[in-house]
């Protein structure tokens, strides 16, 4: 029996129910098919070439009580994970500002009224 091996097995092991806990409850498949299970496969396939069965089970074992102690004493506390609140540089809707197009506005407006007197003043002025 290799301890350290053991060791390292039971912390692969944690590692995957930490993930799959923490993960968001509509994705949890993306971290079972692209972590748990490969991690899995990865230590049937050295438990497979080398022989370590007895390592890979009393690992489980292992990260079965810790995974349960840990669930008990805090695991039951922690929130699901939640994506909502992610927010991302530059995706933010800018809000416009109200008193430079108002300004914009008004200024538009004076235009308007100046250029219309001026072409009442031209038309006047061909008329007579």
């Amino acid at each position: 029996m290799n301890w350290p091996n053991t060791f390292f097995l039971t912390f692969a092991l944690l590692s995957c129910l930490f993930v799959m806990v923490r993960i968001e409850r509509r994705w949890w498949f993306m971290g079972a098919l692209f972590y748990v299970l490969p991690v899995l496969l990865l230590m049937a396939l050295w438990a497979g070439i080398t022989a370590s069965w007895p390592e890979v089970g009393l690992a489980a074992i292992f990260a079965a009580v810790l995974g349960g102690l840990w669930w008990l004493v805090w695991g039951r506390y922690v929130k699901p994970a939640d994506s909502s609140g992610i927010r991302v540089w530059g995706q933010d809707a800018v809000p416009k500002p109200k008193a430079a197009l108002q300004a914009e506005i008004e200024r538009l407006k004076e235009e308007k009224a100046r250029l219309e007197e001026e072409l009442r003043k031209l038309r006047s002025g061909k008329s007579e």
